[in-house]
């Protein structure tokens, strides 16, 4: 799948997730907010960080993806090292 496919794909799949037409996984969740930051996508990446933090994940799922504030911890840090993107705002 072509860089471009994919991240048409990962947008359209992290609006159903937050708009609830798609069961949310929290490993999905995950993954998916790290891929549309690395494309600069950050708003809905954010978007996708809050819904996180509603989900129930277990323990197995803590220990394969990270807790939501190691997530945002390491999006943080990248955020920081960029120069020619900012971050949205952070609501906690």
């Amino acid at each position: 799948m072509g860089i471009e496919l994919q991240l048409v794909v990962s947008r359209g799949t992290a609006r159903g997730l937050i708009n609830g037409s798609s069961a949310a996984d929290y490993g999905e969740v995950i993954s998916l907010c790290k891929v549309l930051y690395l494309e600069g996508d950050y708003q809905l990446a954010a978007d996708l960080l809050q819904l996180a933090k509603t989900l129930q994940p277990t323990p197995l799922e803590l220990a394969q993806f990270g807790s939501i504030d190691e997530s945002s911890t390491r999006m943080k840090g990248a955020w920081e090292g960029m120069t020619s993107h900012s971050p949205p705002a952070c609501q906690s």
